[in-house]
């Protein structure tokens, strides 16, 4: 009786070791081994996660399968942690490896490769980019495409037009190939083909959740189950359409005169052939671009949906900008860098507009290299960390009545904008900040330069703007379908 009683105590003993949350980690959800803690609730996961900090306050964890998760809701503990090497990387997730061995561009890699390639990167933004003739003209270019477009749906009730991904994908095509296509290209309907397959493959995280279920099944159902089959190809056919690009690039490669990023990168790779510490390849290029496009892309055309969602939804905001835009640009003169210093409303409204709509929810996620902690407690080794950043964008500590859309918190006692602003993060912050900021600013202040200096926009006679968020998307809070009405300024 006693052998019965002792090893039932350690069976006990064994199973409270098991379940338990060991000491010192954050509040939150812990549950069971290997499954995690899995709710049974109607509510969408972002309304789990606001009511969860709620209930722990700033920090809190959930463990989801066998990946602990942390979320984090004050500005201040996030910039801490963002700008500390404990959490500058990636997790080793294959929904951003795309089943390589290793995270390759900018968005998945870790490391010297990271540090190269987002030094590269930055670099030939400025070089290329930033403030230079070429590039704004390329973007007016694009821009006056899309008010043609407009102008032939002037009047009629309609969707955002398939022209505004055109003309964002054609900015980004100018920059990395020198090359721009017509909406009804057949090589730019393939890429927009394949962006959205890939962009809605998300059933490959159950991989980074519950990898224990690859030694339970059948590989054949394992892969089956998280779509392997279908995501190596949408990545192959994705390398394929890069490699002629590039293939073509160098042919035509003239090392005294890189034109675009393509070029600019093969100089690179041939310049450190023989340096034991090159990063530099041809498949690190095509990830390289496939950021570039999906994290360049989609964060523009959804930005500005939202920004023509809430201008249609507050007309006085509307006749603010169409104030500011007549002033600093008479006689429909076409903006360039040179004019937004003058234009502080107009930079007012892209700032809260990114505020308001958060269009990344909860940032990109961050790991913990090593133990260590934050905000008092124990963050341990491999812990994936997450910024709720609409948490962020409505806290009160940090914003003034924040579920207004008020343009005007942007700018000073003398009317200037300012930009110092804490708790505002869509561009992230810290080590890992987006790359592309400096290039999505400069076009959404031109598209809503262009764009509101010919039109005015309005919901449909008797309709209503829906501003809820989308919130189906795993990585965007996109505008709802909304219905436009486009008319015509006069000049």
């Amino acid at each position: 009786m006693l052998v019965e009683l002792l090893l039932f105590a350690v069976l006990v003993f064994l199973l409270w070791k098991t379940f338990r949350k060991p000491p010192g980690l954050p509040p939150g959800r812990w549950g069971l081994p290997l499954v995690g803690y899995i709710t049974w609730t109607s509510k969408n996961f972002e309304d789990q996660v606001m009511d969860l900090h709620d209930q722990y306050g700033d920090i809190f964890l959930w463990r989801m399968g066998t990946q602990l998760m942390v979320f984090v809701k004050d500005y201040k503990l996030v910039k801490e942690a963002y700008s500390r090497f404990d959490f500058i990387d990636r997790p080793n997730w294959e929904i951003l490896k795309t089943f390589e061995e290793t995270g390759y561009g900018i968005t998945a890699s870790n490391g010297l490769l990271w540090h190269n390639n987002r030094k590269f990167t930055l670099r030939q933004l400025r070089d290329l980019g930033m403030g230079k003739s070429s590039l704004v003209g390329a973007v007016q270019q694009q821009c006056l495409k899309l008010r043609e477009t407009l102008a032939e749906k002037a009047g009629t009730p309609g969707m955002i037009p398939h022209q505004l991904h055109v003309t964002v994908l054609n900015v980004i095509w100018h920059m990395v190939a020198s090359r721009q296509f017509d909406a009804e290209d057949e090589r730019l309907q393939e890429f927009l083909r394949l962006s959205a397959k890939f962009s809605t493959s998300n059933r490959v995280a159950l991989k980074d959740f519950f990898p224990w279920l690859e030694n339970f099944m059948p590989n054949f159902l394992f892969k089956r189950l998280i779509t392997y089959h279908e995501m190596k190809h949408l990545l192959e056919m994705f390398i394929r359409y890069f490699s002629d690009e590039i293939e073509e690039h160098k042919a035509t490669l003239d090392p005294d005169n890189p034109l675009d990023l393509i070029d600019s990168y093969l100089l690179e790779m041939e310049a450190k052939k023989e340096d034991p510490n090159t990063t530099c390849s041809e498949r690190d290029l095509t990830f390289i671009l496939l950021s570039m496009f999906f994290a360049g892309s989609e964060t523009t055309v959804n930005t500005f949906t939202w920004l023509c969602c809430y201008l249609a939804a507050h007309p006085q905001v509307q006749r603010k900008l169409h104030a500011e835009i007549d002033e600093v640009l008479p006689n429909g003169a076409l903006p360039t860098l040179a004019e937004k210093p003058r234009m502080p409303y107009t930079e007012a409204i892209i700032n809260e507009v990114m505020r308001a709509c958060s269009l990344v929810n909860f940032g990109l996620a961050h790991m913990a290299t090593s133990d260590t902690h934050l905000g008092g407690y124990t963050i341990p080794k491999g812990a994936v960390m997450n910024s709720t950043v609409t948490s962020i964008h409505y806290d009160s500590r940090y914003w003034d009545r924040p579920k207004e859309f008020r343009p005007e918190r942007w700018l000073d006692d003398n009317g200037k904008f300012s930009m110092a602003k804490e708790g505002f993060l869509p561009f992230g912050v810290g080590k890992r900040t987006c790359v592309g900021e400096s290039l999505a600013r400069m076009e959404l202040f031109i598209l809503t330069t262009m764009v509101f200096q010919s039109f005015s926009i309005a919901p449909p006679p008797g309709k209503s703007v829906n501003l809820t968020p989308d919130l189906s998307d795993l990585f965007f809070r996109k505008a709802m379908p909304n219905e436009f009405i486009f008319t015509v300024r006069e000049q």
